[in-house]
């Protein structure tokens, strides 16, 4: 079989990222877990996950039942459990990125599911939803499911490229659920490059909403 992996680490970003479709992601998700970690795992290559997790120590409690949606290999519940979190789940599509999410033993469940349709959880089931690096690869109907899965009252913490935010159908979306009063923006993060060695022009902002 040929090694369909770029050879270095930045074309590798690229090539995943840049997928047609969201099955054609998923698939290269799954043909790079193996390599994620070593790609993107560290705070000087991909400083969203910590920059998350700061925020969301300030607005959550330690206790909040927590769903890290496009979980991947775990990055982002590393960091909320370095800030004190120890109630988190874990979703992806891509099982082969949750397999090593799992043995970081970090979450306390794992789920390989497609956010953009219903899912199995229960309506008001978490305190909050954390999603990272995910605008051009979650479909925005996504944030439809977020919605109905936090609880009132509960969080949405979106580490979003605020470009991608309009072009991959976010704003749309948002700004439908936000007129119908299911939605609130509480505060947008300074800007700052997510991945400045690989992808230095995405521009990525923290959006902390509130589910009403």
């Amino acid at each position: 079989m040929v090694d369909e992996l770029p050879d270095t680490k930045a074309a590798r970003v690229d090539w995943v990222i840049r997928a047609p479709d969201n099955a054609e992601m998923k698939r290269r998700y799954d043909i790079w877990a193996k390599d994620y970690d070593a790609d993107v795992g560290s705070a000087e290559d991909y400083l969203a996950p910590l920059e998350t997790a700061r925020i969301a120590k300030g607005v959550l409690d330690q206790s909040a039942l927590i769903m890290d949606a496009g979980a991947g290999t775990g990055l982002v519940g590393e960091a909320l459990k370095e800030q004190g979190f120890n109630n988190l789940v874990a979703v992806d599509y891509s099982a082969q990125m949750l397999d090593i999410a799992r043995r970081k033993q970090v979450y306390t469940e794992l789920h390989t599911c497609d956010l953009s349709v219903q899912t199995e959880f229960e309506t008001d089931r978490f305190d909050a939803v954390i999603t990272c690096g995910t605008t051009s690869q979650m479909p925005s109907n996504s944030l439809r499911e977020f919605v109905r899965i936090v609880r009132p009252g509960g969080k949405i913490i979106f580490a979003a490229v605020p470009e991608l935010w309009v072009e991959c159908g976010y704003a749309a979306v948002f700004s439908e659920m936000r007129s119908a009063g299911h939605l609130d923006v509480v505060s947008r993060g300074e800007p700052f490059q997510m991945m400045p060695t690989t992808e230095p022009d995405f521009i990525c902002e923290v959006w902390v909403m509130n589910v009403n």
